[in-house]
């Protein structure tokens, strides 16, 4: 697979609705509020040449380049091995603007479930003072984790340079953390919902840490 691939924006046919940014599962858009557009994000572009923004961009304002120009229609996300350089395990970091419930939740998770495979980290860009108490109530109830005894809230700046990049499902603010891989999990925060909003939360991250420790493996 090529390396190279690289989303452009023509800015003269998008209209600003964040269709690629929504279904992005990379991680590569995010919404720029100077211009209330779409921007690239991810590095120097995107590594996983899907280009489900392109064929999904309702404007028609996204162009996919490869390294000779080519596309690659053949990509499968479903069953694609990043390939990750690193010594020893690979580190993962779980990121969301506050650090506070779904992040937590998945380093949580990360911990309990792929720490064989990769270390799990989370971090946000505006904190909060405290973990989610119906978060850490639930994830004690159901999986036995006391995460205000295990965890805490953090900064990017205070974790370690990840290798892997999972956006927990933040458009506006969503930080702007690099790595040789990223996923876009797109849920939605369950803050001030039901203990059921939340239980469904946590059953998605659960599920989706077992699928990335697969692709990991």
């Amino acid at each position: 697979m090529s390396k190279g691939w690289y989303p452009v924006i023509d800015y003269d046919k998008c209209v600003g609705c964040m269709a690629c940014s929504n279904m992005c599962r990379h991680g590569v858009y995010k919404h720029d509020r100077e211009t209330d557009r779409p921007k690239v994000v991810y590095g120097t572009g995107c590594v996983h040449g899907c280009h489900g923004c392109e064929r999904n961009c309702p404007a028609g304002a996204i162009h996919y380049f490869g390294d000779d120009g080519t596309l690659d229609i053949d990509y499968d996300y479903e069953s694609y091995k990043p390939e990750i350089q690193c010594a020893g395990k690979p580190k993962v970091a779980f990121v969301c603007v506050h650090n506070s419930c779904r992040s937590q939740i998945a380093e949580a998770l990360g911990r309990k479930l792929a720490s064989d495979v990769f270390e799990s980290y989370s971090a946000g860009t505006e904190l909060k003072d405290h973990i989610n108490p119906d978060a850490v109530r639930l994830m004690k109830q159901v999986h036995g984790i006391d995460m205000e005894r295990t965890q805490r809230n953090k900064l990017i700046s205070e974790i370690p340079a990840p290798d892997v990049v999972v956006f927990m499902g933040c458009n506006v603010s969503c930080p702007n953390l690099i790595g040789q891989y990223a996923e876009n999990w797109g849920l939605d925060d369950p803050s001030g919902q039901p203990d059921v909003v939340f239980l469904d939360t946590i059953r998605k991250i659960e599920e989706k840490v077992i699928q990335l420790k697969r692709k990991l493996s």
